[in-house]
């Protein structure tokens, strides 16, 4: 994470474990959440790393950029703004 000289900080970051179930013919990987593998979620196959195996386990992060949420919710009303003919 890059910030501004005299910037600060914040993040939450969410870490989780997953296993690859199984790859679909439509470029998709299986992912069980693990150990427990109730439930699953597809991604994309490649950005898995190369080489990866059914029955690998990943730890993935998830981090919440609380600057790009409120850049893009400025600009989303923003866009508003203008279609509304409102000055903003």
């Amino acid at each position: 994470m890059r910030a501004a000289a005299g910037a600060v900080l914040t993040a939450t970051i969410t870490y989780v474990r997953v296993q690859i179930d199984r790859f679909e013919d439509n470029g998709w990987a299986v992912l069980l959440l693990f150990p427990e593998g109730r439930r699953s979620f597809d991604a994309p196959r490649e950005l898995l790393p190369a080489g990866a195996s059914v029955g690998d386990v990943f730890e993935m992060r998830f981090e919440h950029d609380r600057a790009e949420t409120e850049r893009l919710a400025e600009e989303n009303r923003r866009l508003m703004d203008e279609l509304l003919g409102e000055e903003g």
